[in-house]
């Protein structure tokens, strides 16, 4: 692999994005990050997450049937100020077929020598495949993140009715690993690991009653996630050992917040992502009823939308993301205990 493509796509896997309700909104969540899925987007948002337990699943599909990508994370309390996180996420490509080397495909062969003699014309046999190549990628990732809240009584100091800031911070250990495996094919079974860290930052202003004598004029929140800090290198098992350097990315979110339009809850994100040269994420969610919630978003020139439904302790949440040629399909279930 050229070095010009390890530093712009390797781990490249690690940009999908996790979760149903993150991805119908265009990836516009480092500053919501308030589920389980936080542990990707801004691993300082586990912090703030009320329940004692929350586990999400997903799997995305695209329309070709060409790849998927799977995720797995939980998060919970360990300490009255740290809260725990656990992911796993894994992208994969199946049973490619690798097919011999044989002069029949060899494309420095004239039109002539192919013609006049049968050794350089395609076979039959010349379309049977030799074997075949999983390629999986996978990242463990380890969160912990802690939050502060501003103390009510100090608070009030600045005007009565209105709730206090909170901060929060927090931190990914992660594990990457490649692997091509070829089964029989020796040749074809090498991979490579490596380790890095990303650190995210969240503050949230639930009212602006106290600063600006606002009521009702909704909530904001800022989110910051510096990922692979470290620049993760990953070593390939080859006798040359080649290394690929995952690129630091950071990125930098606003959330506005109003429960009163309509009485109804209305969510507007927007995120900036530093890597490959700049994107823009900006997502809509709009709850039409408690249980169903609605939403649209913008990423990297692509539209996105999905659709939430919470029954009891359970969120299902569905998004869909347009693409020139593929559309890739993303289903998650969230469960809160």
């Amino acid at each position: 692999m050229l070095p010009a493509s390890a530093e712009n796509y390797a781990g490249d896997f690690l940009t999908n994005g996790v979760g149903g309700r993150a991805l119908g909104l265009g990836g516009a969540y480092v500053s919501i990050a308030d589920d389980a899925t936080a542990a990707y987007w801004n691993p300082a948002g586990i912090a703030g997450i009320p329940d004692n337990y929350q586990l999400c699943l997903m799997h995305a599909a695209r329309r070709s049937g060409l790849g998927a990508f799977n995720y797995i994370g939980g998060t919970t309390q360990i300490l009255s100020r740290l809260n725990l996180g656990l992911s796993w996420l894994r992208a994969g490509v199946d049973d490619i077929p690798i097919y011999p080397l044989v002069p029949a495909f060899d494309p420095n062969i004239t039109p002539e020598a192919r013609r006049n003699l049968a050794k350089n014309r395609p076979r039959e046999s010349d379309f049977i495949p030799a074997g075949y190549l999983n390629d999986s990628e996978n990242a463990y990732i380890l969160t912990l993140a802690t939050r502060w809240v501003v103390s009510q009584s100090w608070w009030d100091n600045f005007g009565r009715d209105s709730q206090p800031p909170e901060f929060m911070l927090g931190v990914n250990t992660k594990l990457i690993t490649q692997r091509l495996n070829g089964g029989d094919l020796d040749t074809y079974n090498y991979g490579s690991w490596g380790y890095g860290f990303d650190a995210g930052f969240l503050v949230r202003l639930p009212d602006f009653n106290a600063l600006f004598a606002l009521e009702n004029f909704g909530s904001l929140a800022f989110g910051v996630n510096l990922q692979d800090i470290s620049k993760t290198t990953l070593t390939w098992n080859t006798l040359s050992a080649p290394k690929e350097s995952i690129p630091a990315n950071w990125n930098i979110g606003v959330a506005y917040t109003n429960t009163h339009l309509f009485n109804r809850e209305m969510i507007v994100s927007y995120q900036w992502q530093q890597r490959y040269g700049g994107q823009m994420h900006i997502g809509i969610e709009y709850r039409i009823s408690e249980p169903l919630a609605l939403r649209v978003g913008y990423r990297d020139n692509r539209v996105t939308s999905g659709i939430g439904i919470e029954v009891s302790q359970f969120r299902l949440d569905y998004a869909l993301l347009l693409g020139d040629l593929i559309s890739t399909h993303f289903l998650s279930l969230l469960w809160h205990f």
